[in-house]
C-alpha cells in the first residue's frame, strides 16, 4: 500500500469517526426540572353542600405548579419523553349563591378553592435543530390533569362544607424551544394544551 493510499484511508477513516460523533452528540437521556403556570377552567354547575346542590357554573383557575421530565433523545430531530407536575397552591373566589331552603330562598356565602393536584402526559417530541445551541420543537402526547374544589357556604351562622373534583384527559400537544448552555445543560420553554388546560414551562435542561 503506497504513503498516499495510506494517508487518504487514514483521513477518510478520521472524517467517519467525526461524523459519527457529530452524529451522536445529542442521542442520550435527559431531565428537566422548572415551573409552570396551569391555566383550566373547572366545572362547578353541581357542587353537594349538606345534601343542597349549588351551582357555581365554571371559573378559571391559574395554579403555580413544579414540574419534571424524563426522556431518550434518539437522535437529533426525535425524542420520547414522560412529564408530572405537582400543584404548589390554589386559587379562591367568594360569591353569594340563591338556594333554596324549606321553601325559602336564602343567599349563602360560598368560600371556593381550586387546585390543580397534579398532572401527566407521555411526549413524542419532533425536534428542528436551528444551531449547535438552540433547537425548536413541537410535541404530541397524551395525558390526564386532576383538579379539586374545596368549598365552604355559611347562612345565618351556620356553615357546611363540600367539594368537586374534575378531571381533564386525552391528546395533548404543544411547542417549545431550548437554548443550550453547554453541551449538557440548558434553558427549556414549553407551552402545551391539553383538553381545556393551557400549560406554560420554564425549565432547567441536563442531558446525561
Amino acid at each position: 500500500m503506497s504513503r498516499l493510499t495510506s494517508l487518504t484511508l487514514t483521513f477518510a477513516l478520521s472524517v467517519l469517526t467525526a461524523t459519527s460523533a457529530s452524529a451522536n452528540e445529542k442521542e442520550g437521556a435527559y431531565a428537566t426540572f422548572g415551573g409552570t403556570i396551569l391555566s383550566t377552567e373547572l366545572d362547578l354547575s353541581n357542587v353537594d353542600i349538606a345534601d343542597q346542590s349549588i351551582d357555581l357554573g365554571t371559573e378559571e383557575a391559574d395554579i403555580t405548579m413544579i414540574n419534571g421530565r424524563l426522556g431518550y433523545r434518539l437522535n437529533d430531530f426525535f425524542a420520547v419523553e414522560g412529564e408530572i407536575g405537582f400543584g404548589l397552591g390554589g386559587d379562591d373566589f367568594d360569591r353569594v349563591i340563591p338556594v333554596d331552603l324549606l321553601g325559602d330562598t336564602v343567599n349563602v356565602d360560598t368560600n371556593v378553592n381550586l387546585d390543580v393536584k397534579n398532572y401527566y402526559i407521555g411526549f413524542a417530541r419532533g425536534i428542528l435543530p436551528i444551531s449547535d445551541q438552540f433547537d425548536v420543537f413541537a410535541r404530541i402526547g397524551y395525558g390526564k390533569a386532576t383538579a379539586k374544589a374545596d368549598i365552604v357556604g355559611s347562612v345565618a351562622g351556620f356553615t357546611a362544607s363540600g367539594s368537586a373534583s374534575d378531571n381533564a384527559s386525552g391528546f395533548a400537544y404543544g411547542v417549545g424551544g431550548q437554548f443550550n448552555l453547554t453541551a449538557y445543560d440548558g434553558i427549556r420553554a414549553d407551552y402545551t394544551r391539553l383538553d381545556n388546560t393551557n400549560i406554560i414551562s420554564l425549565a432547567y435542561s441536563r442531558r446525561f
